[in-house]
């Protein structure tokens, strides 16, 4: 499970309040930015509009053809550039008609452009480049006017003002555009504006960031001391309480009337519930544990009564599987091969689960065992076998069983069922032996029972089955059913092999990873036989031949011969895999020898895909003094009679086979 890393809530709100406040502060300051160059600007207006009426009332004094009077202005006018801390001030007269300009008197302050005073000096004419503003107050239809000049000198606001007492009152309202006004011209350089336009704007963003900083802080104080300790103390008390329950839950101690203190208060009142609670299940625990420990006791009990699943003998092959449900079952298979020959066969299916099926069935089993030791027919058994478990069964279970003998000399099967699933002979077609059906045993004593006897070809097989097969669910509900299993079966006809693992391979691909209902219980009896049976599975490890010829040095009753040759083929093949199957990685290589009318030895590893019967060496053209390797594989497929190669589920299967001539 992936591990989660919290973050305390202070962090969380800390972390979603600051951004808030970053752009409310951002949105203040935009603000304030207008604001503060507005308010600059009109100050710097009321200034020029100021210095522009106070230079009006001196030049209104002044005789412009007296030169001494002219350069009194000319000084004023400096003085009251330096006053008024502005860049230009000068008288102009206008001449519309002409569409110019001339400088009667100039004054520079600070600010003033080099190449202006360079460039303009008292008496200058400039044309065409009267404003509309100059234009409108010297015709006096504006009293002040303002503008923006940005030309080669500097970049300046400029404010126009008449200029009064120009001798122009003897001209009638016609001809008072034709007359040669005066007025008055006052600038400020914009870059003296804006410094002091951003001198005041920072002056007012460091008022604004200290108290949004002052606000955080007084923030994180109130909800620190009020949400993130009081949340703290409760997410620790739970912290606690969840690693160690045993210890009593820790008061959060917190004493608030929000949410916080109902949410400290529920915590109590569920931690002493928990802890109640939590008492209870462990004393359900622990009676839990004890019926799960008697429960898988019974289950030993039971497997352990069971013969092993596999049976090889001169006459016959047996191969069975059981997986009991997630309780004990009542399933149990059982063989046994009596001293004349005959191959007893029971499997067998209660009603119930539990410790009382697992009862039942171990008695049932005892007394199967002890009817075949006296050598009594299927029917006799099974009849005995129903009045003895009726006689004693108080829990009403019964037992669904059928019981079979084969006799390999005359290859005859006889056979009973006590309402079992009808098994089915596999030969040249898929036969249902659903004939001398009777009652379930262990319900009404007195029940007698029939037996059939039906003759087996060489080959043949006998698949035994309980209703945990074609009754297995699928996550939706639906079953195997019979219909299903009789064609898994039914593709067995030509190949008698693997029938239970087929069997298993197709339940388990259709059930879908549902829960298992019920036993699921087969057996199969094959009428080829092999007196010797041995598989194991071993390490890509070269060391771990001594233990396959172990396996092959137990085999009975066969020519030194022959072992020599099961030998040495059986090395060639497993020093090969353990050299290039896996590529130098360690894997596991599966081997498995079985004796009856022939020898088969069987390697299976997972692997690269190699196909070892192609390319064949030809002995003939074997160059022995250069050529590396390959000799060893010609001999192996040179001793073996037949071979054959195959790539199943991802794995190389080779069989090498050796007769007995």
């Amino acid at each position: 499970m992936k591990k989660i890393k919290f973050k305390s809530i202070f962090t969380k709100a800390i972390a979603i309040t600051l951004p808030i406040v970053v752009i409310v502060n951002a949105l203040i300051l935009a603000l304030l930015y207008r604001m503060t160059y507005n308010y600059n600007l009109d100050k710097y207006k009321k200034e020029v509009t100021t210095a522009a009426s106070v230079i009006e009332d001196f030049a209104a004094r002044c005789d412009f053809n007296d030169e001494s009077e002219l350069s009194a202005l000319d000084k004023e006018l400096n003085k009251l550039c330096r006053q008024f801390d502005i860049s230009y001030a000068y008288v102009l007269e206008i001449d519309e008609k002409a569409n110019s300009e001339k400088y009667l008197a100039i004054g520079y302050g600070e600010m003033a452009s080099e190449s202006f005073k360079n460039e303009r000096s008292i008496g200058d004419v400039v044309k065409g480049q009267l404003s509309k503003e100059q234009i409108a107050v010297a015709r006096q239809e504006s009293e002040v006017s303002y503008t923006h000049i940005k030309n080669r000198f500097d970049d300046t606001i400029v404010c126009y003002i008449p200029l009064s007492n120009q001798n122009n009152s003897g001209a009638n309202d016609t001809d008072k555009a034709e007359v040669n006004a005066k007025i008055v011209a006052v600038e400020v350089s914009v870059s003296q504006v804006m410094a002091q336009f951003y001198e005041a704007f920072l002056y007012l963003g460091l008022i604004t960031l200290v108290m949004s900083v002052a606000i955080v802080v007084i923030f994180a104080f109130m909800l620190k001391k009020h949400i993130a300790n009081p949340a703290r103390k409760i997410s620790e008390s739970m912290e606690a309480f969840s690693k160690n329950h045993k210890l009593k839950p820790r008061s959060p101690g917190v004493r608030d009337t929000t949410e916080l203190g109902k949410m400290a208060l529920s915590f109590n009142a569920m931690a002493e519930e928990i802890e109640e609670y939590i008492k209870d299940i462990e004393n359900l625990n622990k009676e839990k544990h004890i019926q799960e420990a008697e429960l898988n006791i019974a289950k030993k009990i039971q497997l352990g009564l069971l013969p092993g699943t596999a049976l090889r003998t001169r006459d016959v092959n047996i191969d069975a599987f059981i997986l009991p449900a997630r309780n004990v079952g009542g399933d149990f298979y059982d063989y046994r091969v009596s001293e004349d020959g005959t191959v007893n066969l029971a499997i067998a299916d209660v009603s119930g689960k539990g410790v009382a099926a697992a009862l039942f069935v171990s008695r049932a089993l005892t007394l199967l065992q002890m009817y075949c030791d006296l050598g009594l027919s299927p029917a006799e058994a099974i009849t005995r076998y129903n009045d003895k478990l009726a006689s004693h069964n108080p829990n009403k279970l019964f037992i669904t069983t059928f019981f079979a003998k084969y006799n390999p000399k005359t290859k005859e099967l006889t056979y009973t069922n006590a309402g079992h699933n009808a098994p089915y002979l596999i030969s040249d077609s898929l036969i249902p032996l659903d004939d001398a059906l009777g009652m379930a045993a262990g319900v009404f004593p007195g029940e007698k029972y029939e037996q059939a006897t039906i003759r087996l070809s060489e080959g043949d097989a006998l698949f035994m089955f309980t209703d945990g097969v074609n009754e297995a669910q699928n996550k939706k509900g639906e079953l195997l059913s019979t219909p299903r299993l009789e064609e898994i079966l039914k593709a067995h006809i030509s190949d008698k092999s693997h029938i239970i693992e087929d069997v298993v391979n197709n339940i388990n691909a259709f059930s879908e990873g549902a829960e298992q209902s019920d036993d699921i219980t087969m057996m199969c009896l094959k009428t080829s036989g092999s007196f010797y049976f041995r598989e194991l599975t071993v390490s890509s490890d070269v060391q771990n031949l001594r233990q396959i010829n172990k396996t092959l040095e137990d085999i009975p009753d066969i020519s030194e011969e022959l072992r020599l040759n099961l030998n040495l083929m059986a090395e060639e093949i497993f020093v090969n895999l353990c050299s290039y199957a896996y590529k130098g990685q360690e894997g596991e290589i599966y081997f498995c020898i079985n004796v009856g009318d022939r020898v088969e030895i069987c390697f299976k590893d997972s692997g690269t895909r190699y196909n070892p019967t192609k390319n064949l060496l030809d002995i003939e053209e074997y160059d022995h003094e250069h050529t590396v390797g390959g000799l060893g594989k010609f001999i192996t497929f040179q001793i073996a009679d037949d071979y054959e190669y195959s790539y199943e589920n991802g794995s190389n299967v080779l069989k090498l086979i050796k007769n007995f001539n």
